[in-house]
């Protein structure tokens, strides 16, 4: 397989720690470029990964790659990622895709009109716990879906951060943009886009002018529920916990290669009661990337689909219009 000539547009925290990584080990990908708006930060980080071209523009991406990373703050996302998209450049792009639905929706239609692809960076939906979920969820396991619960939360800034944009509704932040939209992602996901109806709580208790904690309850076109929470103030359970008519299972939210499920349909279950399946440990970043670069290579449809980013964004959206209002 040929490799991509990639870019990697903010060398942030997550950059640093996972996307610049997953490239490096990737065979379809030759990482030659990063851009950073602080020159002297893009340098430091190009000499510790050993990526000699750096620069301050992402302008300057367009012929010199054929795709790229785009992780910069949120609010930015559909500027960066149009240009490069309407001049030839695949874009897998950090999550939230957009700070709104129809956002979105115009950076799909520049893809589309370019004939380049973009992907959201919903890295959570590539653990391997996950992706069985799905796959046993798919397969009908757990019956009619009736109820979803997931968490995620931790003290805000107990995890690294090079700007503290999260602090800034303007900038498309606060904990529902950053936290709750992996699980909103992966209710859409997981539901199989069969959310019909919303309400969330939201309370601002660092005065920041936006939430930093959120409750948001899902139904399901067929009757199901779903419930998440995530929060910047305290630790929360981050267990995803499905309840269907036919079954159950538990993993967590993070990918941890392992889970336990009851299934009436599973001749194992009937047999021997509870199953614990023990996966192949991979990190979800490389997954991703991997998965991203050779559905472009190969012309595949990606796992992350656009309408399913678009559901999330306008369930999310929908959290500010209906109860979110720090």
């Amino acid at each position: 397989m040929t490799a991509l000539r990639i870019g990697v547009v903010g060398c942030g925290a997550v950059s640093t720690l996972f996307h610049i990584p997953a490239l490096k080990a990737c065979p379809a990908a030759n990482l030659t470029t990063l851009i950073d708006s602080d020159s002297a930060h893009a340098a430091a980080v190009g000499k510790r990964f050993r990526v000699a071209d750096t620069a301050t523009d992402y302008r300057q991406l367009v012929g010199a790659v054929d795709a790229a990373v785009v992780a910069t703050p949120n609010a930015t996302h559909a500027e960066v990622a149009t240009y490069l998209l309407e001049n030839g450049v695949h874009v897998l792009c950090e999550k939230p895709l957009a700070t709104s639905a129809d956002e979105a929706r115009a950076m799909y239609a520049a893809a589309h009109g370019a004939g380049t692809r973009l992907m959201a960076a919903h890295s959570r939906r590539f653990g391997a716990s996950i992706l069985a979920v799905k796959d046993l969820l798919g397969r009908g396991n757990f019956g009619r879906l009736e109820r979803m619960t997931m968490g995620l939360g931790s003290v805000y800034g107990d995890w690294p951060q090079r700007t503290d944009f999260r602090r800034q509704r303007v900038a498309g932040a606060g904990v529902l943009y950053d936290l709750g939209i992996h699980l909103i992602d992966l209710a859409v996901w997981l539901s199989g886009n069969r959310c019909s109806d919303i309400s969330c709580r939201a309370v601002d208790d660092f005065g920041w002018q936006t939430e930093t904690n959120a409750e948001v309850h899902l139904a399901l076109q067929d009757g199901g529920e779903v419930f998440l929470a995530c929060s910047y103030t305290h630790p929360l359970d981050r267990t995803l916990d499905i309840r269907g008519s036919g079954g159950w299972t538990k993993t967590s939210v993070d990918g941890a290669p392992e889970l336990v499920f009851h299934s009436e349909r599973s001749r194992l279950c009937r047999k021997g009661g509870v199953q614990r399946l023990v996966l192949d440990e991979a990190d979800p970043y490389h997954v991703q990337v991997q998965h991203f670069l050779e559905s472009v290579i190969e012309g595949r449809e990606f796992i992350v689909r656009e309408d399913e980013i678009v559901a999330g964004l306008t369930l999310l959206e929908r959290c500010y219009a209906e109860g979110a209002r720090a």
